[in-house]
């Protein structure tokens, strides 16, 4: 029986896994970031609720960027047009997920919602600005031609 030669990855494909793995790593960095500044914060500034609140916000930051690597794997080998549109409605998606957080939690006696609205905006200006730099310098070839 012969050995199946394992299919090697394209230069195309292993661009795409260099900006997902980049991702991840400021991605990471991000959550960590938000979590920690916006715990810390809220914790110095309205005590536990705060610190609460700041943990909503470095969740929210966490799913954002979840969001956007399942995206951008699932698409990786649909060219840089689908993956543009996907983010696109990623983006829409995050908005909805942000305004129903805002919505559920304005109320909420358990948390600072002041010290989780900062977070959350930063948390989503954050994720945005990671992801447009991270593709942005992201060096992808447009044509593959090693693609079968």
């Amino acid at each position: 029986m012969t050995d199946p030669i394992p299919r090697q990855e394209t230069e195309v494909e292993a661009a795409w896994t260099r900006v997902w793995r980049t991702l991840l790593i400021r991605g990471i960095i991000l959550v960590l970031v938000v979590a920690a500044l916006g715990m810390g914060i809220g914790w110095l500034v309205s005590g536990m609720t705060g610190l609460v609140g700041g943990a909503v916000g470095g969740g929210l930051a966490a799913v954002f960027i979840i969001i956007t690597l399942v995206i951008m794997y699932l698409g990786r080998n649909m060219g840089l047009t689908a993956i543009a549109g996907f983010l696109g409605i990623g983006f829409l998606f995050k908005a909805f997920i942000f305004m129903i957080v805002i919505w559920r939690i304005k109320d909420a006696t358990w948390l600072d919602g002041t010290i989780a609205f900062f977070t959350i905006v930063v948390a989503v200006i954050g994720s945005s600005l990671v992801e447009a730099i991270t593709v942005v310098k992201g060096r992808v070839p447009y044509v593959d031609p090693e693609a079968r």
